[in-house]
């Protein structure tokens, strides 16, 4: 046997579903690519910034530059940028990140393991017990 209550629509019509950029309605979006970045009229604000990030991966020693093995695969770099921008909605700062392309490497191919460091609970126990 059946309800009587009149059924309702599986459909999430009632929601509305904005992506980021929505939000910065009539504001200039943060470049996408480095092209875009060098046509804009803030691309000597971006070069600046691309700059600092270099000079930063070169301070902390973040890579060290190796001539590759031919039979070597390497992982592309991009250019990331974002804008910081202040409660009143003005440019504050902006940032350039270089990022490496890791997503194109095959595991037992390009690469045969990774670290990265983890805390667990209990290893922050045990320090926080000798601090």
């Amino acid at each position: 046997m059946r309800s009587g209550r009149p059924r309702r629509s599986t459909a999430y019509s009632d929601y509305v579903y904005l992506q980021e950029a929505d939000f910065n309605i009539g504001d200039e979006a943060d470049p996408t690519s480095f092209k875009e970045t060098m046509e804009s009229q803030n691309a000597d604000k971006w070069r600046e910034a691309m700059l600092n990030e270099l000079e930063s991966i070169k301070n902390t020693k973040v890579w060290e530059l190796v001539e590759p093995h031919k039979s070597q695969k390497l992982a592309g770099l991009k250019w990331v940028f974002k804008t910081n921008k202040d409660k009143d909605g003005r440019i504050k700062r902006f940032k350039a990140r270089l990022v490496a392309k890791g997503f194109t490497q095959m595991e037992g191919i390009d690469f045969t393991k990774t670290f990265s460091p983890v805390s667990t609970k209990d290893s922050f126990r045990i320090i926080m017990a000798l601090v």
